[in-house]
């Protein structure tokens, strides 16, 4: 008798002792009915938002929810601006200036979730770099020293802090996976309690088959970048961003504040007759200037 044929008879033979508790002597097959997750996630989408962000947190990850797509460019600048300022007093010794200290490496602008954010980080003197391809060295070299990422997401998870990242046309997968520090932007339309219930989606759409072979690549992302040694020592940032931080929010949410709407004093003479044609707008009205 061969030495595998032994082993398998062995674990033949134990596996028939009827004491044993597993595996269960008639199994029904799951029904999708009856499938199980290895985690679950329940309520709102702001509750769900807010379980991502706790479940990320834990492994070294930070994150910010608020309630439309404004108020999250908004503190995406922020969070950028702030994360130079640190990067700034940091630094220590010679600095080698690279011309890519306000650069982002990011998705094409219109495969972000956040509209016309190219423009608003060009109005704070901050350029987003959207490669097509990085096949050259040249074209490697032009973003190799740029330490911020943006990116959107396929699908987050709530259970877990999983983003689901497919790399494409418009969407390069150097963005999440080269600089140091990597912005998530997760629309609450894209946060699903568990990844069971995105696959189940996908299924019942008929979409996951033609969706995984038009992807070259797909990656889950949960957290920074970890590595540790044999001794549990855990250093993050080895093979990916160091940093990672995602802001959730309800992109189909308008913001409560009215626009506003400057007059000059000729305008404002004839103002009540104009105003009843742009209901919902407030007016702001400068006061003339004082006559001496």
């Amino acid at each position: 008798m061969e030495a595998r044929d032994e082993i398998l008879g062995k674990l033949r033979q134990t596996l028939a002792r009827p004491d044993l508790r597993f595996p269960p002597a008639r199994v029904e097959p799951l029904t999708p009915e009856t499938r199980m997750t290895v985690t679950s996630a329940s309520g709102t989408q702001v509750e769900l938002a807010h379980r991502f962000g706790q479940e990320l947190e834990k492994l070294h990850g930070s994150y910010q929810v608020v309630e439309t797509a404004p108020e999250a460019r908004l503190a995406l600048i922020n969070r950028l601006l702030a994360w130079m300022e640190e990067e700034k007093l940091q630094r220590k010794g010679a600095v080698v200036v690279t011309g890519q200290e306000r650069s982002v490496l990011a998705w094409d602008p219109a495969s972000l979730p956040i509209p016309g954010l190219d423009v608003a980080l060009a109005d704070m003197e901050i350029q987003l770099v959207a490669p097509r391809a990085l096949l050259t060295a040249e074209s490697r070299e032009a973003v190799r020293a740029i330490r911020y990422g943006i990116t959107g997401v396929e699908a987050a998870f709530a259970s877990t802090g999983s983003m689901l990242v497919a790399s494409g046309a418009g969407t390069s997968r150097a963005a999440s996976l080269l600089p140091l520090r990597h912005i998530a932007l997760i629309p609450f339309d894209r946060l699903y309690p568990t990844m069971e219930d995105w696959l189940a989606e996908e299924r019942e759409a008929h979409h996951l088959v033609d969706y995984v072979r038009s992807h070259a690549n797909l990656a889950l992302i949960t957290g920074p970048s970890k590595s540790a040694d044999i001794e549990m020592n855990l250093t993050l940032g080895v093979h990916g961003p160091k940093f990672v931080h995602a802001i959730l929010f309800d992109r189909t949410a308008r913001s409560q504040r009215q626009p506003v709407v400057s007059l000059t004093e000729e305008e404002a003479e004839d103002e009540p007759a104009r105003t009843k044609s742009r209901p919902g707008f407030d007016v702001e009205i400068p006061m003339p200037p004082t006559r001496q």
